[in-house]
């Protein structure tokens, strides 16, 4: 079977649609800037520290899903990154 663009409609093109979606991860923010730019963050015990921010930008929840606000970052160490925080609960997440 061939899947296309037109299966994403059916469930086993939306749970497809999943599998190629990068998952978010926990991080801590160890520091901010003016309260909310991020500046330092610990993921999986490693510390990185933000050298730029590319991008910000909002975006509203939907259905149970809660008001998010993203930051493209590029890393010291050259990585890049995306962070976002549920503004709702104050949680903040990577996709990398």
């Amino acid at each position: 079977m061939m899947l296309t663009r037109r299966s994403t409609g059916t469930p086993l093109g939306r749970w497809l649609g999943r599998l190629r979606r990068p998952l978010a991860a926990p991080i801590e923010l160890c520091a901010q800037r003016y309260g909310f730019l991020p500046v330092r963050f610990r993921h999986r015990g490693a510390l990185h520290r933000v050298a730029r921010i590319e991008r910000i930008w909002e975006e509203r929840g939907r259905g149970a899903r809660a008001d998010r606000r993203y930051f493209v970052v590029s890393c010291a160490d050259t990585r890049r990154c995306t962070l976002f925080q549920e503004l709702r609960a104050g949680t903040w997440h990577v996709v990398w």
